[in-house]
């Protein structure tokens, strides 16, 4: 029967737009005026809730860029009931002696340690697993750190691989592709992949089917949105965008939480 190997691989667009001492978000000097009014409520929203603070000069650096340490302790801050940690260090062996490690302890320990993994060592059983804490985050990886939340919150959507392949369509820089088993996927991070065998269609590898899940939910939440069909899954994110994104995030998922209360 006939086997076709597809991926579904983000391009790298080539145009990107968009402390210590806490102050109101709007007495930062470098957040007034026009430039940074998109980010504005939502930087005000995440400092009153204490998941960022500026800096002691009265600055909030709105277009620094973060790592994904910086992200997950805001995450963890803003989602703290979310906590896998059992009272352990990091599963993740680089986390294990960082500054974030409780962070990384109570959002991946356990089950959600391999999908999250940016490489792994070692050999079964004694897999080792890094997430290289320090890494600059992309939007990408906001993604997926962003599907822990929806998971809690039991709204992960689950669509026909059909419908995957339907919505990448509708970014310029997630395309999708036939490929075969000699390609070096890794060229291609990050990357979904998706084979068919006949006319049925299946994910291919480890946890691409949750990749594909968090793809799909975000982008329909509205939590990561395109600008001019570019959603940039590898753009590193500012401090202005990842106080926007947990806003969104936030918003799109307190109602649920409440619900269940």
């Amino acid at each position: 029967m006939l086997k076709k190997k597809w991926l579904i691989t983000p391009l790298v667009a080539t145009t990107l737009f968009f402390g210590q001492s806490a102050f109101a978000a709007n007495t930062f000097s470098d957040v007034e005026g026009t430039k940074y009014e998109w980010a504005a409520e939502s930087i005000r929203s995440m400092v009153d809730k204490g998941v960022v603070k500026g800096y002691a000069d009265g600055t909030f650096k709105p277009s620094k860029t973060i790592t994904k340490a910086e992200f997950v302790h805001m995450f963890h801050k803003l989602f703290p009931e979310i906590d896998h940690s059992s009272g352990k260090s990091s599963d993740f062996v680089d986390a294990r002696k960082h500054w974030a490690n409780k962070d990384f302890a109570a959002i991946f320990n356990g089950d959600y340690v391999w999908p999250y993994a940016e490489s792994v060592g070692g050999k079964y059983p004694n897999y080792q697993f890094y997430v290289k804490p320090d890494k600059p985050l992309t939007r990408w990886d906001v993604m997926m750190i962003a599907s822990l939340r929806t998971d809690y919150t039991n709204q992960t959507l689950h669509p026909e691989i059909e419908e995957v392949i339907s919505a990448a369509a509708q970014y310029k820089d997630m395309k999708v592709r036939q490929a075969n088993y000699n390609d070096n996927f890794s060229a291609y991070y990050p990357v979904l992949y998706i084979d068919k065998t006949g006319e049925e269609y299946f994910y291919d590898g480890d946890s691409q089917d949750q990749k594909a899940e968090a793809f799909y939910t975000l982008t329909k939440m509205g939590v990561l949105t395109a600008n001019e069909g570019y959603l940039r899954p590898k753009a590193q994110v500012t401090r202005a965008e990842a106080v926007t994104l947990l806003q969104r995030l936030n918003e799109a998922t307190t109602k649920s939480v409440e619900d269940r209360q």
